[in-house]
């Protein structure tokens, strides 16, 4: 058996994969798995889920990394959506008083607070002066 620490940790990473899979726009290919995908999973997500640990880290995980391209496909709902997590998936965590979800709640809130999902998320956007390409100016 895994600890939950390391399957908590899978389970990040394959949110933010699969955050990042659903904001992939390519030119003149259909992404069945685009952002309207993100959207209606994260729809059902906050309609049907247990607030949990599991059900926390998953939520941060997505919002961190799919987060600009969901507000700019969703404007007001997106903001919307917001406020339910506020309002509703927060309030139902720290009603728990579980010490382990602190962090992850705090994350959430700074988030929203901080209006995060205007910014960028890391590694969004290739840099123009990649190594490889300085490399080949030799």
């Amino acid at each position: 058996m895994e600890s939950t620490e390391h399957y908590l940790e899978w389970l990040e990473s394959y949110m933010m994969v699969y955050g990042a899979l659903v904001q992939t726009e390519i030119p003149n290919v259909q992404n069945l798995h685009g952002i309207q995908e993100g959207w209606a999973w994260l729809a059902r997500f906050l309609n049907a889920l247990p607030t949990n640990q599991h059900t926390t880290v998953s939520l941060n995980a997505f919002l961190q990394v799919s987060n600009v391209d969901l507000f700019r496909r969703y404007k007001s709902q997106f903001l919307k959506m917001l406020k339910v997590i506020s309002e509703n998936f927060l309030v139902q965590l720290k009603s728990r008083q579980a010490p382990e979800l602190t962090k992850t709640v705090t994350e959430i809130e700074t988030y929203i607070e901080d209006k995060k999902f205007l910014q960028e998320p890391e590694g969004k956007s290739l840099l123009s002066n990649l190594l490889s390409n300085a490399s080949l100016h030799y």
